[in-house]
């Protein structure tokens, strides 16, 4: 399953790669794709291994906040 999470609080290009270094170690994630410059994180991931709950606490973990789904 894909999904596009809105983020909010990147403030540069290390922010972004931090985030998607951390949704890429989550265990499920198939790939994560973090931009700055679009303020979205686009993550596939396996939903019977992780939700979108889960992703949403990996962002929030990482300091910043998901502002949909």
């Amino acid at each position: 399953m894909k999904v596009i999470l809105n983020i909010e609080g990147m403030h540069c290009e290390k922010c972004a790669a931090r985030l998607q270094k951390a949704l890429l170690n989550r265990e499920g994630v198939l790939s994560a794709e973090v931009s700055k410059a679009t303020d979205s994180a686009v993550v596939d991931f396996n939903e019977q291994m992780v939700s979108v709950e889960n992703l949403k606490t990996v962002v929030e973990d990482c300091g910043f906040s998901v502002t949909n789904n």
